[in-house]
């Protein structure tokens, strides 16, 4: 077995014959199965000064990255709370804010209220997170500063 550092990746002569990296070292058996195992309980394979492959923890993920988690989960926490009236997401329930039938309409309304109030609120936490006026949160405490919208009620979301 080998391991290339410029592919991050393996290779065996079985498989890959000469088609092997020029920077490939050898490994063995227990040392791929060792890497494999760490990969798996979530440590990255990197090559260290020589090209040997090692498990090190993975880079901590970039601003990017989290404010892209954050908004998948308020989108999520939104998607849910429509879900509890039958609807398939709080896009499709916001579209009823226009509906003839008045019982849909304020549902609708609810729904666009409650959107517009909860990403107002997600972006001004990020906002100032951004400008250095508080720490990033939890997204679990994020999620727990987001209006909670009230089912179906046709009070406006907090």
């Amino acid at each position: 077995m080998f391991y290339s550092k410029s592919t991050g990746g393996f290779y065996s002569r079985e498989i890959h014959g000469d088609n092997i990296p020029a920077d490939a070292v050898e490994i063995t058996d227990a040392e791929h199965a060792a890497l494999i195992e760490g990969q798996s309980m979530g440590k990255v394979i990197v090559a260290d000064e020589n090209g040997r492959p090692i498990l090190q923890d993975p880079p901590p993920p970039t601003a990017e990255q989290i404010v892209a988690q954050y908004t998948a989960a308020v989108q999520k926490h939104l998607d849910d709370f429509a879900r509890t009236r039958g609807y398939d997401g709080i896009l499709s329930a916001a579209t009823y804010a226009t509906s003839t039938v008045p019982k849909f309409k304020a549902e609708g309304q609810y729904a666009v209220d409650a959107r517009d109030a909860t990403w107002a609120k997600c972006y001004e936490v990020l906002a100032a997170v951004e400008a250095g006026s508080r720490p990033m949160p939890t997204l679990e405490e994020l999620l727990a500063e987001l209006p909670a919208p009230h089912p179906w009620s046709t009070a406006s979301p907090r």
